[in-house]
């Protein structure tokens, strides 16, 4: 049974459809103009409408029911005592579900109904299946041609609009050899799409300027005639990286001279400044005759801020002591230098070559600095974990993140361009996974060999 809206602005064939319908078991709310139906309609969204086509109103039941189609497509069955072509012949274009011509009877009537609110949810059911089917087409990340034998294209999902730049209206019923240009990213051109079987990388020209990279594979489908399902999947991004490659390795290498140019520039200002001064005040006070303690004291501290140059270069304590005691030192200068707290887990770590405690030592120092730097972080966490052929290093922070491709192409980010060629030095492994507002978390996967 249905809820149903019936509008007849006769008020005694309103009642006795409305008396019939009740009995036969509906749900009924009727009106007398086709304006109070668009009204009623809008609120109660019934199953179904009876509509009688031409109703002693300022808004006739044809005018009604099209307005209610195109807002809330509602199926309507129209109630007529006019049976002349050119008001059948207008009232069509609103697709009714039926007419019922006056005078009717009520088994009449209640069959059209009854076959009316069958025929609206099946097509309700098939219209829920179809956009489900479009919902799961739309979501796979590769772009669908459909094509008949010729190359006319039958049918397009979404990514094909958003890849092509053009809409559905333009692609439909095309030719697309006539209105796509696709060759082969290794050289040649394609003079026909339509048969190739073959997986193959293409480039499809949108324009003098833009192009879009695919993998492309295709796959014959047999319904009432043959068709080519024609799959391509936007890998722009990744030819281009493969394209650029070469010059990320350059900018990579120009950033990191660059950074040591820096280091090297901290290096003289802090020998200027730190132990320059000391040395001459120390040659001041000899001139002067000074000894003692005051003479001590200098050459203490001379020694002092040598020590904080040497460390700057080369640690001694890598010479002396393992990794993990050496990231300790520098986390816990870190721990009282900097608002953020610093923990190191290091466990099942082997003897290394300076070669790799270097590089360990200066990715330690290098995310440090970023960290208290750039991350607003609150925890920051470093950890060394030793397996049979590998280190497997993590850097993590609580911090505000950034984005992964400010820095890729950005010589100006040189601590990550430092590190990530320092992982290419180690052979590493090496993967940032950040964003805005997410911290951040860097790991590498170092290996080395046993003694």
């Amino acid at each position: 049974m249905g809820k149903i809206l019936v509008a007849e602005d006769s008020l005694i064939v309103n009642q006795h459809i409305k008396h019939a319908l009740e009995s036969g078991g509906h749900e009924v709310k009727s009106v007398y103009s086709g304006k109070e139906a668009v009204n009623i309609a809008s609120e109660e969204i019934p199953d179904l409408i009876l509509m009688d086509i031409m109703m002693e109103t300022n808004s006739d039941g044809i005018d009604a029911a099209f307005e209610i189609k195109q807002e809330l497509d509602i199926p309507i069955i129209f109630l007529t005592a006019l049976t002349d072509e050119p008001t059948i012949e207008k009232a069509k274009f609103s697709l009714p579900y039926g007419y019922v011509v006056k005078p009717f009877n009520e088994a009449e009537l209640l069959s059209n109904i009854d076959v009316a609110l069958y025929k609206a949810q099946a097509e309700k059911k098939i219209k829920e299946n179809s956009e489900l089917f479009q919902a799961i087409i739309n979501s796979i990340d590769k772009a669908i041609f459909l094509l008949d034998s010729q190359g006319v294209i039958k049918y397009t999902n979404s990514v094909v609009e958003n890849i092509t730049a053009r809409s559905f209206d333009q692609l439909m019923n095309k030719e697309i050899n006539e209105i796509l240009q696709f060759t082969d990213v290794h050289g040649g051109e394609f003079p026909n799409i339509v048969g190739l079987e073959d997986t193959a990388e293409l480039e499809l020209i949108l324009d003098e300027e833009g192009k879009v990279y695919g993998d492309f594979y295709s796959h014959n489908v047999s319904l009432d005639e043959e068709y080519t399902l024609f799959f391509f999947k936007d890998i722009t991004e990744r030819v281009r990286m493969r394209e650029a490659n070469e010059d990320i390795k350059n900018r990579k290498l120009l950033s990191f001279i660059e950074g040591q140019e820096k280091e090297r520039e901290r290096i003289a200002r802090d020998l200027h400044d730190g132990v320059g001064q000391i040395a001459n005040m120390i040659k001041l006070s000899v001139k002067k005759g000074d000894t003692g303690e005051e003479l001590v004291d200098m050459v203490d501290q001379f020694l002092d801020e040598m020590r904080k140059v040497t460390d700057g270069l080369l640690p001694t304590l890598l010479s002396d002591f393992p990794i993990d005691a050496c990231l300790k030192k520098i986390v816990d200068q870190a721990n009282k230098s900097s608002n953020i707290r610093f923990e190191l887990h290091a466990e099942d770590l082997p003897e290394l070559d300076m070669k790799l405690k270097v590089n360990i030592y200066r990715i330690s120092q290098e995310n440090i600095s970023n960290i208290i730097k750039h991350s607003n972080a609150s925890l920051a966490s470093i950890q060394l974990y030793g397996f049979d052929d590998h280190i497997q290093m993590t850097i993590e922070d609580d911090g505000q993140g950034f984005e992964i491709g400010d820095y890729k192409d950005d010589t100006s980010h040189h601590g990550l361009q430092n590190i990530l060629f320092r992982s290419e030095v180690l052979n590493a492994e090496c993967n940032i996974d950040t964003k805005k507002g997410s911290g951040t978390f860097i790991s590498l996967k170092i290996p080395y060999e046993k003694d």
